[in-house]
């Protein structure tokens, strides 16, 4: 996936969200961008996953790509399974259904965050953090080539945010490219490999994570200090015991 030179502003707005952004990404990596509230972050989400098109630039993408947006309404109380099933659409013939098939792949997803027991409940009976677990999971089943996460550790306790990391570092070992917004600094020192840093929709960083999230970087960044301090943090998989 390849940013040229993208901008975007949106309708009404008397600024650009986004400008002069330039980027390109490979699979099989996770790519974290971080930036305060208003950077441009979910903008440069939306317009990979071509939710959003460029008011300016180009943006080229090999293969399809799975979304999952920071905020959604739900029309409807579909469970969990019927909710997640809607991930394969892409596979889908013009107006087919999902096969049994495709309704295993489902489960399993289901399964892979921590809610194969909760197939059937109702999505609007779900909490903050499980439906965000299930949201999740219908990005996971559509087995695309570009998985792209807004904020996918909202709301979520430690545990799960420890087994989000993991399906993050699974989706890239297995040939994916992974592209996500965060403000958990620890998530995305423990699943990214790269960082991209956002200021005022422009790009003003982009590394190794480890490099980019030094005190000094996100005193910048955020415009307050930053100083180290030892709390405990849940470990992922890639994470050796202990730190």
């Amino acid at each position: 996936m390849e940013f040229i030179d993208v901008g975007y502003r949106y309708k009404g707005g008397s600024d650009d969200a986004v400008l002069g952004f330039s980027l390109s990404l490979k699979p099989a990596t996770v790519t974290a961008v971080l930036g305060p509230n208003g950077s441009g972050k979910s903008t440069i989400l939306g317009i990979g996953s071509g939710w959003l098109s460029p008011c300016s630039g180009t943006v080229r993408r090999s293969g399809q790509a799975a979304f999952l947006p920071q905020t959604e309404r739900l029309a409807f109380s579909f469970s969990c399974l019927e909710y997640v099933s809607f991930g394969r659409a892409p596979h889908l013939p013009y107006l087919s259904v999902p096969s049994d098939k495709d309704r295993q792949e489902a489960r399993q997803a289901l399964e892979s965050v921590g809610m194969g027991a909760k197939a059937t409940r109702r999505i609007t009976a779900l909490s903050g953090g499980e439906l965000q677990l299930v949201r999740i999971a219908r990005a996971l089943v559509q087995e695309a080539s570009w998985v792209i996460l807004d904020e996918p550790t909202d709301m979520l306790d430690p545990a799960h945010v420890a087994a989000i990391g993991s399906i993050v570092r699974r989706i890239a070992d297995s040939g994916a490219g992974v592209l996500l917004s965060t403000h958990d600094l620890a998530f995305a020192l423990a699943c990214a490999d790269d960082a991209v840093l956002m200021r005022s929709g422009r790009l003003v960083a982009l590394g190794p994570v480890a490099q980019l999230t030094s005190c000094e970087a996100l005193g910048d960044l955020y415009g307050t200090p930053f100083g180290l301090a030892s709390i405990p943090t849940p470990l992922h998989a890639r994470s050796p015991a202990g730190s």
